[in-house]
């Protein structure tokens, strides 16, 4: 469709396959070529081998918008700068690069900026960050498909099938809808509209503020020269005729005491409402331990000396310069349950989620996909169970974290200080935080009263698993 070539520099679209039975979709890249030495750059999309010969070879009306991305980002950005390095005799894939990301960057797709701080995000085994601009992206596709629909049938049958695929999010069922997006098209009138389809799609008001402060951290391009789009054309603030993005409110997603233990009670022959009855009840006991830090706890994280489990949390590891421990006593509904789902030899991970995975950096993808998929199955048993006992049909993991602290702070009425030490919250900004110090004692004097007192439990609390 485009083979452009100026002085020895070549450029032409190509679809980048990796088997010779090639029916799945692969990313389509803008290959520049210069002294027998190519490099490829994502276009931010992909196509079937089918797909890719039509947009080639056909003029067909639903590919129009795709060729018209591609012929527009090459007439208005690539060629330019190839014209102008070549007319210099002073090309080399830096200088291009150079451009590309300097003077041109304003011309770059949404779609591109994404895909190289995916790039960048990943060669820092930044996994979980790399996720939110994942789903930004792709939330951002969806509305730009959705505003290209031409008539309400088609527009309410595509917002019921995004309410239907809005939890899917690994498999072939993942709703995948791919479309190039220009910085040109972000206007505050293109935010509040995907604001309101994103609404239409039931996203929660906290998930838009997040994909809408990921999409702005993009457009102000920290890492290059100028951000993306002019500062008279810059669409986020509060001032009239810019768009605010909304704060959201926090879901309430707390159960109370009673029904924490209504569910450790739950009796079930199906071992996987078992597992997910017991990883469920662990991380509520274990200070509303976050799912992918029960799956990285390891055997040597256990404290035998204070009978306590002691970790630094994934997510705060690169935030802080002095590490933030958080210091779990071990009762005895947690000896119970790693005695039931733990790993019998006591070596390596406490749970076995991802057995055969070295804690590295450089397994961190495989890492992260190996939880995401561990706690979709468990979220959906959660919701067997939740279905089961009459409780909150959204029942997740993520209520346990928010149950331990709520049970804390509104029914023991522990002080706000020691329960953000206990879950692993900065005190930083509280000046009277340092003055508090937990002893091991005290941390096992509060966890003790969250157990059932009318349950009589197997293991002794002692701390020590058998």
């Amino acid at each position: 469709m485009i083979h452009y070539r100026n002085n020895g520099i070549g450029l032409k679209l190509i679809r980048k396959k990796t088997t010779k039975e090639d029916s799945e979709e692969r990313r389509i890249y803008w290959q520049i070529t210069y002294q027998r030495r190519s490099v490829l750059y994502y276009t931010g999309s992909s196509f079937t081998a089918d797909e890719w010969d039509d947009i080639l070879n056909k003029n067909l009306r639903k590919h129009k918008l795709v060729k018209e991305g591609y012929q527009n980002f090459f007439d208005y950005t690539l060629r330019p700068i190839i014209d102008d390095l070549a007319e210099h005799n002073n090309f080399s894939f830096d200088e291009f690069e150079s451009k590309l990301s300097g003077k041109g960057n304003h011309k770059i797709s949404v779609n591109e900026a994404f895909q190289q701080k995916l790039e960048l995000l990943e060669r820092e085994f930044r996994v979980s960050s790399s996720g939110v601009y994942k789903a930004t992206i792709k939330a951002l596709m969806r509305y730009k498909h959705f505003k290209q629909l031409r008539n309400r049938d088609e527009k309410n049958a595509f917002i019921a099938l995004c309410k239907e695929k809005r939890h899917v999010t690994i498999g072939k069922e993942v709703l995948d809808i791919q479309h190039t997006i220009h910085f040109e098209e972000i206007t505050p009138g293109f935010l509040e509209e995907c604001e309101k389809f994103w609404f239409e799609t039931e996203i929660a008001p906290s998930t838009m503020g997040i994909y809408m402060r990921t999409l702005r951290a993009i457009v102000n391009n920290s890492r290059g020269v100028q951000p993306y789009i002019d500062a008279e054309k810059y669409p986020f603030g509060v001032s009239r005729g810019k768009y605010a993005i909304p704060e959201g409110g926090r879901r309430e997603i707390a159960l109370p005491i009673e029904q924490i233990w209504k569910i450790e009670d739950y009796q079930t022959e199906n071992e996987t409402l078992a597992t997910a009855r017991d990883i469920f009840v662990f991380m509520f006991y274990c200070n509303g331990l976050n799912f992918g830090d029960l799956c990285r706890l390891r055997y040597e994280n256990i404290d035998g000396s204070n009978n306590e489990i002691v970790f630094q949390r994934k997510k705060t590891l690169r935030k802080t310069a002095k590490p933030t421990y958080i210091y779990v006593p071990i009762i005895s509904p947690m000896i119970e349950i790693i005695n039931r789902q733990g790993n019998k030899e006591q070596d390596g991970y406490i749970f076995p989620f991802l057995n055969g995975i070295e804690p590295i950096d450089r397994n961190e993808t495989e890492i992260k996909k190996t939880i995401v998929s561990a706690l979709d199955r468990i979220n959906s048993s959660l919701k067997v169970i939740a279905g089961d006992l009459q409780l909150d049909p959204n029942l997740s993991t993520s209520y346990t974290r928010n149950s331990y602290i709520s049970y804390l702070t509104g029914e023991l009425l522990v002080n706000p200080i020691v329960v953000r030490k206990m879950v692993g919250h900065s005190t930083r900004k509280d000046v009277t935080a340092g003055y508090v110090n937990l002893t091991a004692k005290k941390r096992r004097e509060i966890n003790m009263k969250l157990l059932n007192p009318e349950k009589r439990y197997v293991a002794i609390n002692s701390g020590r698993v058998i």
